[in-house]
């Protein structure tokens, strides 16, 4: 065996182990040689070596079957830490968590400024802040990456291309990140990054459907773990399928498109405009709506567009991410009702309980699985949300 050979062999190992110990959150090492069918000298030389890394930490187990308690693995999650990045306007969310993917703390930043290049200074800077505020540079790891999520088209190369509502294009924000932090940075469409928080945190399966729907509309797609892109990075633009012909003007250059009617910010403007909702304002009770009319053809025109991803993408599961949908649960039996095809078939649509943090969160959790160099990355059954799906920070 070549040289070459036995260090592809040995890095394969080492991120088949690391990806049970996090799914498992602590084993030992009998049963880490016995789920990955690796002998048990290749699993105790590849983590003693992550010891002396200080990325495996051991710990007594708090059962014993008799006899002396085994001694149970885990990721040493203080080792490091990673950032992810929701990217809009007029706020940037930032998050920051240990290499466990546990949310510590989330911040915003102010990002309305026309100048694209103070827009990035101004996160840049408050990146900066939180790893001073974490004394993230004396952990062993230190930051390990970042992940940027944009609200607009991103190819292969991550340079985003256009970003409808901010009016980006051509826009390098990998270089700009990169000349401040020597950790990799990974850009993405907002809802790429959604549905794989939404994978990582709450649905480990290999294919995943998540829909944005706030001030624009997105599909993140994952197909056998992976981010499924298209050609050139563009797949999932699915809030300019065009649901009304010679409809309303789109920014995109389209007119009729789908986000123009079943996004947050259409109905929150309709809502407006019938005095529902103070001009000052984006909040509004739907128990306050006597116009049922505006729900409804809302709920109408969510349905048009449900319709056709299920019947080109046949999905299992469509997760609903929309802060409207999710505090009004019950809408989702009348837009099942409106769901009523021979041809469609899903097993359930649910509402995001991640929000409007899943961005971040994904962001967080991309950057992750990258460091670690592995295939898939489940932390379901860690402990880290709340019912309503906030971080539970301590």
């Amino acid at each position: 065996m070549s040289t070459g050979d036995a260090t592809y062999i040995k890095a394969l190992n080492k991120r088949i182990l690391i990806e049970k110990i996090i799914e498992h959150q602590s084993i030992s090492r009998i049963e880490l040689s016995r789920l990955t069918g690796l002998n048990r000298s290749t699993v105790s030389s590849q983590i003693n070596h992550m010891m002396e890394e200080q990325l495996i930490i051991e710990r007594p187990s708090e059962v014993s079957y008799g006899g002396r308690k085994p001694i149970l693995l885990q990721i040493n999650e203080a080792a490091g830490y990673t950032i992810g990045i929701d990217f809009d306007m007029p706020q940037t969310q930032i998050q920051i968590a240990n290499l466990l993917g546990k949310p510590l703390a989330n911040y915003q930043v102010q990002t309305d400024d026309e100048d694209v290049c103070k827009n990035i200074s101004n996160v840049v800077e408050k990146v900066h802040d939180v790893l001073k505020e974490h004394r993230v540079s004396e952990s062993p790891k230190g930051l390990t990456g970042i992940g940027i999520g944009i609200h607009g088209i991103v190819n292969n190369d991550h340079n985003i291309v256009f970003t409808p509502k901010l009016q980006w294009n051509n826009i390098n924000m990998k270089e700009a990140f990169e000349k401040h932090f020597d950790v990799p940075i990974h850009i993405d469409n907002n809802a790429n990054l959604t549905v794989y928080a939404e994978q990582v945190y709450h649905y480990p399966m290999e294919d995943l459907f998540s829909i944005t729907m706030y001030s624009g509309i997105g599909l993140g797609i994952l197909e056998g773990n992976d981010i499924y892109k298209g050609s050139q990075g563009f797949a999932g633009e699915i809030g300019h399928m065009i649901v009304e012909r010679n409809g309303l003007q789109c920014s995109c250059g389209n007119k009729g498109c789908w986000e123009l009617y079943a996004s947050e910010h259409a109905l929150k403007k309709t809502l407006k405009a019938k005095g529902y909702i103070k001009q000052s304002s984006e909040e509004f009770d739907l128990t306050e709506i006597k116009d049922t009319t505006i729900i409804e053809e809302y709920l109408d025109y969510m349905a048009v567009g449900l319709n056709n991803i299920i019947n080109i993408f046949n999905p299992e599961i469509i997760i609903i991410n929309s802060e409207f949908m999710h505090q009004n649960r019950h809408l989702l039996t009348s837009l099942k009702k409106r769901l009523n095809s021979r041809m469609n078939n899903y097993q359930e649509i649910v509402t995001s309980s991640l929000g409007k943090e899943a961005c971040s969160l994904g962001g967080v959790a991309i950057s992750l699985k990258e460091y670690y160099g592995i295939n898939s990355l489940n932390l379901s059954h860690y402990p880290y949300f709340n019912e309503v799906g906030k971080a539970s920070i301590s």
